[in-house]
């Protein structure tokens, strides 16, 4: 009987010692060690592990990758990685809610490829502010033509009424420095532009918005009267997002108002397959696009471009009459561009010009310059 009692303690005491050995198990399984991705979004994280605090209450919450948290679970649940990251080693138990708040912030989007989303715009009253600079090469033969182009702007943003409707005001003043080799043409050394443009964006309908600018403006040398350099332009564009952030669609007309060209019809596609990508295939200034490096808040771009250059000014001619003289010409172009969230960032472009024109209304001294290169600086707050 003695040695009864003894084994039925001893499974007792056996029974008590799994018991708690499984429960320490247990409470061990409910504090998993959450990891992050590295550079989920282009943001470097920490290698230092976090803890998971147990809810059994979850939100559904979509994360690159159109991955999708389960709204209710008792167990974490394990992931795969965002589509086109490649996760070194073993999986990662992945949980928006337990990231820190620099890797999921408020309102951020991401690209397809789990890169965060650059906005070409900032959220407040100031948006832009824009400084350039270009020359494009003379010499001293009376063919030659040289200009060095000096532009500024500033950008800022009002709702009309509402703030997804709104009503960019940028005021911007351009100079033009000539070089006319021995005064042939009697073309003057400075030529300026004033202007003050305002750009309404309203978005009648999903996916579908109007870009609708009117710019009074002033293009003259400071010799002639106000009214013979005032000159309004403007433009009106239709723009339908077919597939967001994949396919857009332009249609419109650019209102010049130069002596030789009044209206431009311009339209095309904005076609990105995908974020490495983007084909603006917009006449009449295309530009095609290649991301070449992303990082937490900025993208680097390479890119070939086509412009089309010049205007019209009122001008005083050497015998002290008023003249309006036109230049104009054609600009191909390959760049480097730095983009930061917000719209700022900067930019160095080198290209070819061609098919230019001097042109005035009185028709005293028209002629086609040479055909140059330009070089190309600027930069955005």
């Amino acid at each position: 009987m003695r040695y009864l009692r003894i084994l039925s303690f001893a499974g007792i005491a056996a029974a008590i010692v799994w018991a708690n050995f499984w429960i320490s198990e247990l409470h061990a399984q409910q504090e998993i060690v959450r990891r992050p991705p590295p550079g989920l979004a282009g943001v470097q994280l920490g290698t230092e592990a976090r803890k998971f605090q147990q809810s059994s209450q979850l939100q559904p919450y979509a994360v690159p990758g159109e991955i999708q948290l389960a709204t209710q679970m008792e167990q974490p649940e394990l992931l795969p990685p965002p589509d086109g990251v490649v996760m070194p080693g073993q999986p990662f138990l992945y949980d928006a809610l337990n990231q820190p708040a620099e890797v999921i912030g408020p309102g951020q989007e991401f690209n397809s490829d789990g890169t965060v989303k650059l906005s070409p715009y900032k959220k407040g009253f100031f948006q832009k502010l824009c400084l350039s600079a270009d020359w494009l090469g003379g010499g001293s033969d009376p063919k030659d033509l040289g200009i060095t182009e000096i532009e500024s702007s500033l950008t800022v943003a009002l709702p009309a009424p509402i703030r997804e409707w709104p009503l960019f005001i940028m005021p911007g003043y351009n100079l033009y420095l000539m070089q006319d080799p021995g005064g042939l043409r009697d073309m003057p050394s400075q030529l300026h532009t004033v202007y003050l443009d305002f750009t309404w964006a309203p978005q009648f309908f999903d996916r579908h918005r109007l870009l609708l600018t009117v710019a009074p403006s002033l293009y003259t040398d400071f010799q002639v009267s106000t009214s013979d350099a005032f000159r309004l332009t403007g433009k009106a564009l239709y723009v339908w997002d077919a597939q967001p952030d994949r396919l857009q669609f332009v249609a419109g007309v650019l209102y010049l108002n130069r002596d030789n060209i009044r209206l431009l019809p311009a339209g095309g596609a904005i076609w990105k397959p995908t974020p490495d990508y983007n084909f603006e295939l917009i006449f009449p200034k295309p530009k095609l696009g290649m991301r070449v490096n992303v990082d937490n808040g900025y993208e680097d771009w390479l890119y070939i471009a086509g412009e089309f250059g010049g205007n019209t000014w009122a001008i005083e001619r050497d015998s002290g009459a008023d003249d309006k003289v036109t230049w104009s010409d054609w600009r191909l172009l390959g760049g480097y561009e730095r983009r930061l969230d917000g719209g700022a960032g900067y930019r160095l472009e080198a290209g070819y010009v061609f098919n230019r024109k001097v042109e005035y209304a009185s028709a005293v001294g028209d002629y086609n310059p040479r055909p140059t290169f330009i070089v190309r600086g600027g930069i955005s707050f």
